[in-house]
């Protein structure tokens, strides 16, 4: 009897086990992971396989907009996707740890890191990254992660705080938490999701203010990402997936115990998920 189709998340076959930071999905058959030695890995819809990396520097975000990407990670590498092929982007204004990357459009993105003290912004105008310091330096403060919308709002994960990209500069967003977030994603100007340490699970309105929601045993959850308001996903430590409805978190199975880091998708029923040791995973 047929068992009829498989239900939940399934790990998929790596050709890597270096440590995946970050993945970005377009469609069912196109999907780049990122990750450390300048692990690039593509999704063709059927298998997953090198895709060329120019870099051995560790990546941690990778974005894709109309066509074309950008990857970001150590010494302030940023590499492009033009045509299928990634390439060194030729001038780098930072030599930061860059964590975070995020494109609406082949002329607006955002990426985030810090170099010494200072925290940095770098906006993409179309033709070249800008840099802006942000904030006043500090040796113990980290910017992890940045989510841009279509209107040119972005949102940071910064310590324990929501930022909100204004002008130049970032402005605080009151959150209820000491602790550490790690990612971000927004539905919306209006609507924002963050997680990070302690099990934190975060959520921004601009109409009911601030939502958190501890777990016990407090997993590290690294990585958002949703289809909707109320289609979200976060990852983190121990192979944990947790899921919230639009009413609330759940623990999702899961078909590993590796650390957790990033997670994007096309929708409800195509969600991607990459962790250490090469970890792939798809689902629900």
């Amino acid at each position: 009897m047929d068992a009829g189709p498989t239900t939940g998340f399934q790990l998929v076959p790596s050709t890597t086990t270096a440590t995946l930071r970050d993945v970005a999905v377009v469609s069912p058959t196109e999907a780049y992971a990122v990750g450390f030695r300048g692990t690039v890995l593509r999704w063709n819809g059927t298998q997953w396989s090198a895709a060329g990396s120019p870099t051995s520097e560790d990546l941690y975000s990778v974005t894709l907009a109309e066509g074309g990407g950008w990857a970001v990670g150590a010494g302030g590498t940023f590499l492009s996707l033009k045509d299928g092929t990634w390439s060194v982007y030729g001038s780098s204004p930072t030599a930061a740890l860059l964590t975070g990357v995020s494109a609406v459009s082949a002329r607006s993105a955002m990426a985030v890191g810090k170099e010494g003290e200072q925290r940095q912004a770098l906006v993409w105008d179309g033709s070249e990254w800008t840099k802006f310091a942000t904030g006043a330096p500090h040796p113990y403060t980290t910017v992890s992660d940045v989510f841009m919308l279509a209107d040119g709002t972005a949102f940071a994960a910064q310590d324990s705080m929501i930022m909100r990209w204004k002008d130049t500069d970032w402005e605080q967003l009151t959150t209820p938490t000491t602790t550490s977030l790690q990612g971000v994603w927004a539905s919306s100007a209006n609507d924002v999701f963050a997680v990070g340490s302690s099990g934190v699970l975060m959520r921004w309105t601009s109409t009911s203010g601030r939502v958190m929601e501890q777990r016990a045993p407090f997993p590290f959850l690294h990585g958002v990402w949703g289809s909707s308001p109320s289609d979200v996903w976060a990852v983190g430590s121990g192979g944990v997936i947790m899921h919230w409805d639009g009413d609330g978190w759940t623990q999702v199975a899961s078909p590993t115990t590796q650390e957790l880091f990033g997670v994007s998708g096309t929708g409800p029923d195509d969600v991607w998920i990459v962790g250490a040791g090469g970890t792939l995973l798809h689902g629900p």
